[in-house]
This record gives structure tokens, C-alpha cells and sequence, in this order.
């Protein structure tokens, strides 16, 4: 969770194994191609090296765009279409309405290849993205369960530790006075006996 949060702070892609995964949110990736995307399509991203990376790939970085006025850092996918001398890569989305991406792309804004796309879960992932309010509210009452159910645990498990120390420390008094009852027996036998052995005055 940490590292998912520092990455998301980041405008950067959380990989696990090397792979990640995002969910296109614009129209810019529709197109002709096998692999272009449509809204609400879930693209699988691979870490790749960026020497890998071939004329005709889909892929992510991250790009300096005016949001309202305000430089943001926003992730884009999209294919590569030259690859430069000095390495650099031109991009454009696959929708024939996008024009050339303005800023090339370097090995320090690539991000992630698209490795492969998931369409049928299209419907859910509208949902989730149309009801974020309600989802939110769902995933807020499943931690406050598990949350409650967690703290039932420690108190069983601590009440449990009690139980435990004290039937120890109760057993422990039992041992000691068996311990001392059979030293008052085994010494009045001795006295017994040693009262037999002397001799009557």
C-alpha cells in the first residue's frame, strides 16, 4: 500500500513482478491496430529496458501538460511512430484526430510497455469509474469491518494471555503448597520415628 501511495504521488506506474496494469481513460488510443485501446480498457504494462523498445510500440510516460493553467505531470500512453538519432521517441495516439505528441520521449519519462489488454471487464470498470462515491463508501465499510474484527482479535488473543499467566501462576501456588505439605509430612514421619528410636527417661 505504502509503495502503491509513493508511486501514485509520483504520477509513476506500481509494478509487481515487473508488471502493472492502468486503465485507459480517454478516447486518444482508438484505432485499427490489434492493440489500440478504448476507454475502459485495462492495459497490461511491462517494465522493459528502454533499448528494447521498437517502432510501433504502445507505451507509457510521463509528460508536462497545462491543466487549468497549472503545469501537471500526467501519465500517457500511447505509440511510438520514429525513434530519433539520439534515441529520443516521437509518440502519437492511435486515434486519427491526434496529431504528433509535442515533447519526445527519453529513458527518464518512459514508464512501462503495454504487454497486453483486458476489454471484457470494460462494463465493471465504467461502474467503478461512474461510482466512485459508492465505491469508496463499500471499501470504507469493509476496512471499518475488518478494522473491528481485528481489534476482537487482539483482545481475545490478550484476554487469552491472561487466562494463561494466571492458571500458570495458579498452578505454580498448587506445586508450592503440595511442596510444603509434603515437607510437614515427611518431617512429622521423622519425628515420629525419632521419637520411637530415643530412649524413655
Amino acid at each position: 500500500m505504502f509503495l502503491g501511495a509513493s508511486a501514485y504521488k509520483n504520477n509513476e506506474l506500481f509494478y509487481i513482478f515487473n508488471y502493472s496494469f492502468s486503465i485507459i481513460p480517454s478516447d486518444s488510443m482508438i484505432g485499427d491496430e490489434p492493440d489500440s485501446l478504448e476507454p475502459g480498457d485495462i492495459a497490461i504494462l511491462k517494465r522493459d529496458l528502454y533499448e528494447n523498445i521498437e517502432l510501433g510500440d504502445v507505451i507509457v510516460y510521463q509528460d508536462q501538460v497545462n491543466i487549468n493553467g497549472t503545469p501537471s505531470s500526467i501519465l500517457i500512453i500511447h505509440r511510438v511512430i520514429e525513434i530519433k538519432d539520439d534515441g529520443s521517441l516521437v509518440t502519437k495516439g492511435d486515434n486519427p484526430l491526434n496529431t504528433e505528441d509535442p515533447h519526445p520521449v527519453t529513458m527518464n519519462s518512459y514508464q512501462g510497455t503495454l504487454y497486453a489488454k483486458i476489454t471484457f471487464m470494460k462494463p465493471i470498470v465504467n461502474l467503478m469509474i461512474n461510482s466512485k462515491s459508492v465505491i469508496f463508501l463499500g471499501l470504507t465499510a469493509v476496512l471499518v469491518i475488518l478494522l473491528i474484527w481485528e481489534l476482537a482479535h487482539i483482545y481475545s488473543t490478550i484476554n487469552k494471555a491472561k487466562k494463561t499467566e494466571i492458571a500458570k501462576k495458579f498452578e505454580t501456588e498448587i506445586d508450592e503448597i503440595k511442596k510444603q505439605e509434603q515437607q510437614r509430612i515427611y518431617q512429622e514421619i521423622l519425628d515420629e520415628e525419632k521419637a520411637k528410636i530415643e530412649p524413655k527417661k
